[in-house]
Order: C-alpha cells, then sequence, then structure tokens
C-alpha cells in the first residue's frame, strides 16, 4: 500500500489545506545535536503530534509514542472502530447501515482507511506502547513486554540525538497533577541517560488552539487556510456584514529543561512532572 516518509507527510499537511497549520513560536529553543525529548499538552483526540510535527523541523524527524492500536495489526477490529468513529458520526453510521449496499461501502471504506492508517503508521517509525487496561494475565505480561520494549527504543533513539515526542502525563496535561499515579516517563528517561553521560533536554511543547478544534470548528481552519476564503471573511468582517474572528493555533516551543539526578526517588520524578504539568498549564491558559 502507498504510503509517505516523515518529511514528505509533513510537506503535504504544510502545503496542502487538509488540516488547521500552526503557527510555530520559539524555534530557536530546540536543541540541535543533542538528547531532545518534547513534552506536549495533550487532550485525547490524537491530533496533538500532528500539530508538532508540523511546526517542529523536520530533520531530524521526531519519533513519536503512538498507543498500539493505531500499528498493532492483532487489534485491527479495535482501530478499524476509532477510525470509523472518527470519520463518520453515529448519526450518518446509523443512516447507512439501513441498507446492505450502503452499509458494505462504509465497511470498504472504513477497512481501507485502518489498513493505510496501519501501514503508513509503521513507515513512520513511531515507538508503540500499550496503554489500554489488559483483560488478562497473558495480556498484562504482553503490556510489560512491550512497554519495556518502548523504552529500550526511545533511549536508543535519544542516544543517537533523535527527538522523541511524548505527553507527560499520557493523557490530559495538568488536570491529574496531583495524583500520586501518575507516570515518571520523562524523569525515568532524564535520570538513564545521565548515567550513560549525556544530559536530556526536555522542551515543553504548548499547542494552542484558540478556538477548540472539532467537527464544528475544523472547516473554519481549513477555510482560513485558502486564500480566496479568508479574503472573502476579512472583507465581509470590514463591511461589518459579518464579524470574522480569525482562528489561531500555534505552537509554541519553550527554553528547555533538564533533570539531572542519577538515583532519584520517586517523590522527585512525581514533583518533577507535576512542575513540568504546570509550566503547559499556565502557557496554555495564557492569551
Amino acid at each position: 500500500m502507498l504510503t509517505l516518509s516523515y518529511r514528505n507527510c509533513v510537506r503535504l499537511l504544510r502545503t496542502v489545506p487538509i488540516c488547521p497549520k500552526p503557527r510555530a513560536i520559539g524555534l530557536h529553543n530546540i536543541p540541535r545535536k543533542e538528547p531532545t525529548l518534547f513534552v506536549y499538552n495533550h487532550i485525547v483526540r490524537r491530533s496533538e503530534p500532528i500539530f508538532l510535527a508540523v511546526a517542529a523541523p523536520t530533520d531530524p524527524p521526531i519519533r513519536f509514542f503512538i498507543e498500539l492500536t493505531l500499528v498493532g495489526r492483532d487489534l485491527f477490529e479495535r482501530t478499524e472502530r476509532d477510525v470509523r468513529n472518527s470519520l463518520f458520526s453515529p448519526r450518518f453510521q446509523k443512516k447507512m447501515e439501513r441498507r446492505t449496499l450502503t452499509r458494505r461501502t462504509l465497511d470498504w471504506i472504513a477497512n481501507l482507511m485502518t489498513r493505510f492508517l496501519i501501514a503508513q503508521m509503521g513507515r513512520l517509525n513511531f515507538i508503540p506502547v500499550y496503554l489500554h487496561d489488559p483483560p488478562t494475565e497473558e495480556e498484562m505480561i504482553r503490556k510489560a513486554r512491550i512497554n519495556k520494549q518502548a523504552l529500550e527504543s526511545c533511549l536508543e533513539s535519544l542516544a543517537e540525538n533523535i527527538p522523541v515526542a511524548i505527553a507527560p502525563s499520557g493523557g490530559r496535561t495538568h488536570e491529574k497533577a496531583e495524583l500520586l499515579s501518575i507516570p515518571t516517563t520523562v524523569p525515568s528517561l532524564a535520570a538513564m541517560l545521565h548515567r550513560r553521560g549525556q544530559v536530556l533536554k526536555i522542551v515543553p511543547s504548548i499547542i494552542k488552539e484558540r478556538p477548540e478544534i472539532n467537527k464544528d470548528t475544523y472547516r473554519k481552519y481549513i477555510a482560513d487556510r485558502i486564500l480566496p476564503f479568508r479574503l472573502w471573511r476579512c472583507l465581509l468582517d470590514r463591511m461589518r456584514i459579518k464579524c470574522y474572528e480569525k482562528p489561531r493555533l500555534t505552537v509554541e516551543f519553550l527554553p528547555a529543561v533538564i533533570f539531572t539526578p542519577a538515583e532519584p526517588t520517586k517523590a522527585d520524578k512525581l514533583r518533577f512532572v507535576q512542575e513540568l504539568q504546570q509550566v503547559l498549564y499556565e502557557v496554555l491558559k495564557r492569551d
């Protein structure tokens, strides 16, 4: 199946108005030829990594942590269900399923898009992680094995100065900062590299949407990338016929921070993650 390289994917998204295009702020804060970890605010929509990739430099390509359901062929049915729900509203699906021909057409589209997605994810060299709760003890063992491999793969990439991106809390950034169960992957990676004689540069990356991007506002963002539509909206605004509020999507890269303890305690790691989450939260809420 036809797939695109990382650089070509980014070029396509930057050139063709098929998704909102972010404005990059603070590119000078991104280290070059050093172990670099991008940490970004994350809402469970899976779109933030796309915006980060489009805004950041393409050389070297960033490796993203990604849920196993998007790259695991053995979880095809679950992935297909996610793709189907992302592409089509429940109301549209219910309407299509009334007739045999339209139902088969819907199934064919969902199957094709899922196969393309899985093939593309494998092409982009992402790091698969097992996030959902394992239903059996066997799956629990599998989860531990996959996540251990993900950690080792991440360390190998960072040691070779290939940047990696991760959401520090594994879910909604900052909202669970007070819980003791939040993941401490970021400081753990920094400590492991420190013991190997390398310093990990952690770059807080804030994806800010004004208004929030959803199915209702997506078309507004796309239209803003098309010059005739943008000029027409500006004209209506100038003539005071219809107010035009320009949608704003930015990715702000803050100065890199480091975590240096070679043998940190659990409390040290939690404190660092909570402080990192707070930084993201404050910049995210700032106008």
